[in-house]
């Protein structure tokens, strides 16, 4: 029999999944359902020791004998300040040491309840990771929970060795054991590149993620094309890896796919690369059965899609030569499936902000460098296809409105002899309004500023009614412009406030000859919302059509 404390079930399962053989147990009582656990299995081999000053260094003594990591458990308070001196020689010995800590709830800690002590971190630089399997109350927490585990784990066993902890709280009443068995838990595993196509070959129905690239290699064409014959391949625009065959509009297609749907739901998702923009891609594979692999630098565990079975060590480059030299790999999943996508000459969008973005972008038809600034204007360019040769960025690290417009001001200084353009919104600019008070500026920047005296993405999130006094504060109203600052700093100005407008200087904006400048487009915040839901509208029937 076994705890009915899930956060412990899922430990101790994943202690027996990644092979976790020899424990030295701590007598206490918050330990306890842990202790419990782990004394039931006899692959286990378990060592009882009261003192854990030397419990910490009877552990290291194993680990030098037999060459595998050991884990310590202990009770919450200061048994766990005991094993300071036994982590401090692990790490500096570069041992696999696991320490195990039983916890207060966190809401009783610092109360001066009996046996409390801040637990978490408490080994700060002597240790390569730190987590908490916080108590389970739904599936995020327990998606947390099992990912904080597989991360603990997977970090103890890859060199260089060193001290991991793991911090448990167990609430009361914590003496019920009335499970029979531990519930089946995922386990997140290493896999080597070399190793990806024996797992790429139990499956037919593959998707390729290719996210943000930045400063990696490059795809050519061939690469390119290699990789849409073997796979179906999703690469956004911040992928800069422009292809016809690629889907490259997540929030435009994923939205449409329903759960019963099953012929356009992968059971393989491949991950390469940075971040992703589409809310609406994430939450497709959050909710459906998948492997996911994710390949990256680090090999550092991000399970974006909470489905991460395999994580790759690898970079960009080796990665990519190695999936365009798979051979014989069937995947029913085909690109056409998912690639309707709307005939911008055919597609009728009001003046605002989402059609001055369509307008934009279908009419960069040679090479430059493409800023897109947070937070609705890097949305509304994914739905607008780009040729290769345009070369796009994006602070999509942690999307935050700040310094988009300064990263566009430094490309553009560092490579004169190429046009700049930055798309962004009026809330973005003034926040970074003082990247243009430079004096490197060079003569190469082309700045589109959407003015609609707020910040009209907040106010069109699904499901969120503002009354008007709200409103004002959660879209920050205003009334500035940016002409006359753009002015002050030297770049030739436009205003646009119609279509007709925009089409008479847009030529004459986009013309190399040797001057900044900028464009202030004024929309109305309602009619932006409307024209967006009329876009979804006809992008909806377009896919209920094909």
């Amino acid at each position: 029999m076994f705890t009915d404390k899930k956060n412990v079930l899922e430990l101790i399962s994943l202690l027996k999944a990644h092979s976790i053989e020899h424990a030295v147990l701590c007598p206490g009582s918050r330990d306890i359902p842990i202790v419990q656990g782990i004394s039931q299995f006899s692959d286990i081999s378990c060592y009882s020791i009261t003192d854990e000053r030397s419990a910490g260094f009877f552990a290291l003594g194993i680990i030098l004998s037999l060459k595998k990591p050991c884990a310590v458990i202990v009770t919450s308070g200061s048994a766990l300040l005991n094993l300071h001196p036994a982590v401090a020689e692990a790490f500096y010995r570069q041992l696999p040491l696991l320490i195990i800590s039983a916890d207060r709830s966190a809401a009783w800690i610092g109360q001066m309840d009996g046996q409390t002590v801040h637990q978490t971190d408490v080994f700060h630089s002597l240790v390569k990771y730190s987590g908490t399997l916080n108590e389970i109350k739904d599936d995020t927490d327990k998606w947390m929970c099992n990912r904080v585990c597989n991360e603990a784990l997977l970090a103890l066993t890859e060199r260089p060795f060193a001290p991991v902890h793991l911090n448990v709280p167990i609430g009361d009443p914590f003496f019920s054991f009335k499970e029979n068995c531990l519930p089946a838990v995922r386990v997140i595993n290493r896999l080597l590149l070399s190793d990806l196509d024996k797992v790429i070959f139990k499956h037919r129905k593959i998707m390729l993620v290719l996210g943000q690239n930045d400063i990696d290699y490059r795809l050519s064409e061939s690469e390119k094309e290699a990789l849409a014959q073997r796979f179906t391949v999703y690469c956004e625009h911040i992928g800069n890896a422009h292809c016809a065959k690629f889907i490259y509009a997540g929030d435009g297609i994923f939205q449409s796919i329903t759960n019963h749907n099953t012929n356009l739901h992968p059971d393989l998702v491949i991950s390469l690369g940075g971040h992703i923009v589409s809310k609406q891609l994430k939450q497709f594979i959050r909710k459906i059965e998948c492997t996911h692999i994710a390949i990256n630098d680090d090999g550092k565990i991000y399970d974006v899609f909470t489905q991460l079975r395999y994580v790759i060590k690898a970079s960009f480059q080796d990665a990519i030569n190695y999936l365009c030299r798979i051979d014989n790999i069937k995947n029913d999943l085909h690109a056409s499936k998912f690639a309707f996508s709307l005939d911008p000459k055919k597609t009728v969008i009001p003046y605002s902000q989402i059609g001055i973005t369509k307008s934009v972008l279908t009419k960069l038809d040679f090479p430059c460098c493409l800023h897109l600034a947070n937070s609705s204007t890097v949305r509304y360019a994914s739905y607008f296809k780009l040729p290769p040769f345009i070369s796009v960025y994006s602070n999509r690290g942690v999307n935050g409105i700040e310094g988009s417009l300064s990263a566009a001001v430094g490309a553009a200084c560092a490579i004169p002899d190429l046009l700049h353009f930055i798309l962004i919104g009026d809330l973005s600019f003034f926040y970074d309004m003082n990247a243009l008070w430079n004096v490197q500026l060079k003569q190469n920047l082309r700045i589109i500023l959407f003015n609609n005296s707020g910040g009209e993405i907040f106010a069109a999130l699904p499901g969120l009614t503002l009354d008007e006094r709200s409103s004002k504060f959660v879209t920050a109203e205003h009334q500035a412009k940016g002409r006359l600052w753009a002015q002050e700093c030297g770049f030739k100005t436009y205003e646009v406030t119609d279509n007709d407008g925009f089409l008479k200087i847009f030529d004459e904006f986009i013309r190399n000859d040797n001057t900044n400048k900028f464009m202030e487009v004024i929309t109305d915040k309602t009619k932006d919302i409307d024209a967006l839901k009329i876009f979804k509208a006809q992008l909806k029937l377009k896919a209920n059509l094909d």
